[in-house]
C-alpha cells in the first residue's frame, strides 16, 4: 500500500492529513464567585486562546512530492559548451510501503532518504508567521528522452536531436535539490470542527537559495561521477494551505507550493565544469510539527 501518490502536472492540489476533533471536557472550579456574564466570557477565552497562538515558535516534518516543468540545459566546461532543449526531469520519492515507514520515514538514521521538508517559524502575532524553510526534493532527468542538442562536445559541433541515455549522461539533484528559504505566511481561522482557534487556511511567499547536490556523470566526455554540494542558485514561490491543531500543541498540515528556480551555477565536476537551468515546479507536502 502507498501513501504517497504522484499526482497530475501543474495541478493546484490541496491535501489534509486525517484530523482529529478533540473532545471539549474542562473540569470547572467551584466557587461562591457570581459567574460572568456569557458574552464576557466568550470574548475573554477568544482573547486568550488569540494571545496563547502569537509569540511563540513552532516546528515541524514532512514529506513532499513534485512535479517539474521541462527545462533547457546549458554546460560549459574546457572541452564542452552545450545546450539541451526542452529536458524533462521526474521526482523520486521513496516508496511508502508499511514496511519503509517504519524501516525509512520513521526510523532516525534514514530519515532524511525520502522527499522531506523541515521548517522553524516564528508566530509574529495572531495571522502572521515567518519562517526558515527547508524544501528537500529530489530532481531525476529522464533517461531514454530525445531532446534538441545545439554546440559543440571536444570540438565537434552537435545539432539535431540527442537520446539522453545511460551510456551518455546521468544529470541528477537527489541529494537533493534543496531549497533554503524565508517565508512569510498569512493566517485566517476556519470554523469547519466547530472552534475556529483549532483550525486555519493560510497563503504564503518566500525568497530562498539553491544548494543542490548535484549528481552528474558526462560519459560523453569521460567525465567521472561528480557529487557535492553548492549554492548554485535562487527560487521564490508562493504556496496555500490547511492546518489543524490537536492535542494542544501539536498540528498538522497540508500545503501546495508553486515555485520558481534559477539554476545559473550547478557544478558538473571537480575540475570546474558548469551546468545551469531554470524550471518551476508544483509541490504537495503533509507535515506534523509542535508549538513551543
Amino acid at each position: 500500500m502507498t501513501i504517497f501518490t504522484a499526482f497530475p502536472l501543474r495541478a493546484v492540489a490541496l491535501c489534509a492529513a486525517s484530523l482529529f476533533v478533540l473532545p471539549a471536557g474542562f473540569a470547572q472550579s467551584a466557587n461562591t464567585s457570581p459567574a460572568p456574564a456569557a458574552g464576557a466570557n466568550s470574548t475573554k477565552t477568544a482573547a486568550e486562546k488569540d494571545a496563547d497562538q502569537m509569540r511563540r515558535w513552532s516546528v515541524y516534518w514532512g514529506w513532499n512530492r513534485s512535479v517539474y516543468s521541462n527545462s533547457d540545459i546549458h554546460f560549459t566546461g574546457v572541452d564542452h559548451d552545450f545546450t539541451l532543449k526542452g529536458v524533462g526531469a521526474t521526482d523520486i520519492q521513496t516508496d511508502a510501503t508499511w514496511a519503509n515507514v517504519f524501516a525509512i520515514y520513521l526510523r532516525p538514521s534514514e530519515i532524511t532518504i525520502p522527499q522531506t521538508n523541515m521548517r522553524v517559524a516564528y508566530q509574529w502575532d495572531a495571522d502572521t508567521s515567518i519562517a526558515l524553510n527547508l524544501d528537500h526534493m529530489k530532481y531525476v532527468v529522464g533517461q531514454g528522452q530525445s531532446v534538441p542538442i545545439s554546440g559543440q562536445i571536444l570540438g565537434v559541433a552537435q545539432s539535431g536531436n540527442q537520446v539522453i541515455g545511460e551510456n551518455w549522461l546521468n544529470y541528477e539533484h537527489t541529494d537533493g535539490l534543496n531549497i533554503v528559504s524565508l517565508e512569510l505566511e498569512k493566517q485566517r481561522p476556519v470554523d469547519w470542527f466547530g472552534d475556529s482557534r483549532t483550525a486555519r487556511v493560510f497563503a504564503l511567499a518566500g525568497v530562498g537559495i539553491l544548494v543542490p547536490k548535484t549528481n552528474v556523470t558526462m560519459h560523453m566526455i569521460n567525465q567521472v561521477r561528480n557529487d557535492q554540494f553548492h549554492v548554485a542558485g535562487y527560487s521564490v514561490g508562493v504556496g496555500a494551505g490547511f492546518e489543524k491543531d490537536f492535542l494542544k500543541n501539536f498540528f498538522f498540515r497540508s500545503a501546495y507550493k508553486f515555485g520558481y528556480v534559477n539554476m545559473p551555477d550547478v557544478l558538473t565536476s571537480s575540475r570546474g565544469d558548469k551546468a545551469s537551468q531554470n524550471f518551476t515546479y508544483n509541490e504537495l507536502l503533509i507535515a506534523a510539527g509542535l508549538r513551543f
